[in-house]
């Protein structure tokens, strides 16, 4: 029995051996199952952690890469910018120069023009100028060969008469006038020596002999207002003084201030005292010497009998006078 219980005991504890065995076994294999498990886990979760470190790391230099990129973007962005405001500000530029240009040719031109406007109004001004000239010679030249014309019907158309003969040039008289006759002289003008200007033996010509009248040319009346034709003299010529006239007293009244030589008249400026028709005149210059009795005085193309200090006469002479020449008045 005992041997039986002994043999089962045994058994009983073989079994409970191999039990315990096997129990270890598998604890030991669940341990190892577990040990690789946790680390399989632990080995999961340092992989899990690196791929998101990794990931971080990309992601970080992701933004990195695009933080670059996009500033690198900008920075060429503001430099094409920079190149196109550039560009832009080259193109004004230019654009303003040709502006400039263009408003400095239109300038130039208008000015151009202008000074060809100003010189052809300038031109016609000088052709309108010298037109009028020319129109005003040609009408006095004509108005002078109208009067010579009718100078010369007058003379053809006058009465014959018998001729006359020649006499020497007659001087200049004082005739008696029913005119206000002047104040005395008196102060120092009284006491001035009763003498001629000149008293030099006139160095005219002969008179020339007489000449039988011509029956077929019919001669004009002389007449005192005729115009003298003017001849320059040879030689500056000393007047006489006239007989009529040798014990007057000359007193300066004027000026010639101009000549016409077509009509022989005189123009003077009467500065002082009074002209009378009838008065004796002595035109005295530097190539000017005679004496001239007045037969008419004309102011403004009036005829009158006196001209005071102020006015601006004209006379006819039988000489030529030219401008400045002094005029004296032989007294009364």
């Amino acid at each position: 029995m005992t041997a039986k219980r002994k043999k089962t005991s045994r058994k009983k504890t073989g079994r409970k051996k191999v039990a315990r065995k096997i129990r270890r076994k598998k604890s030991a294999r669940k341990a190892t199952r577990k040990k690789a498990g946790a680390k399989k886990k632990a080995s999961r979760k340092k992989a899990t952690k690196k791929a998101a470190r990794k990931k971080a790391g990309r992601k970080k230099a992701g933004r990195k890469k695009a933080t670059k990129k996009a500033a690198r973007k900008k920075a060429g962005r503001k430099k094409a910018g920079r190149k196109k405001a550039a560009r832009k500000a080259a193109k004004k530029k230019a654009r303003k120069k040709a502006a400039k240009k263009k408003a400095g040719r239109k300038k130039t031109a208008k000015k151009k023009a202008s000074r060809k406007k100003a010189a052809r109004k300038k031109t016609a001004k000088k052709k309108a100028s010298s037109k009028k000239v020319a129109r005003k010679k040609a009408a006095k030249k004509k108005a002078s060969r109208k009067k010579a014309a009718r100078k010369i019907a007058a003379k053809q158309t006058a009465p014959e008469k018998p001729a006359v003969t020649a006499a020497p040039v007659r001087a200049p008289q004082v005739l008696a006038r029913s005119v206000p006759t002047r104040e005395p002289i008196s102060g120092e003008l009284a006491r001035r020596p009763v003498t001629p200007p000149f008293s030099v033996p006139e160095t005219r010509p002969p008179a020339p002999p007489p000449r039988e009248p011509a029956p077929a040319t019919p001669q004009a009346p002389a007449t005192p207002l005729a115009p003298a034709t003017p001849q320059a003299p040879s030689a500056p010529q000393v007047a006489q003084a006239p007989a009529a006239v040798a014990s007057s007293v000359s007193e300066k009244i004027g000026i010639v201030t101009h000549y016409y030589g077509h009509a022989g008249a005189a123009i003077i400026e009467v500065q002082q005292g009074e002209l009378r028709v009838g008065d004796t005149l002595h035109f005295r210059g530097h190539t000017t010497d005679f004496y001239e009795r007045i037969e008419r005085i004309e102011v403004e193309h009036r005829t009158v009998d006196v001209a005071r200090a102020g006015e601006i006469v004209g006379v006819q002479v039988s000489r030529i006078v030219r401008e400045h020449d002094d005029v004296f008045l032989l007294s009364r």
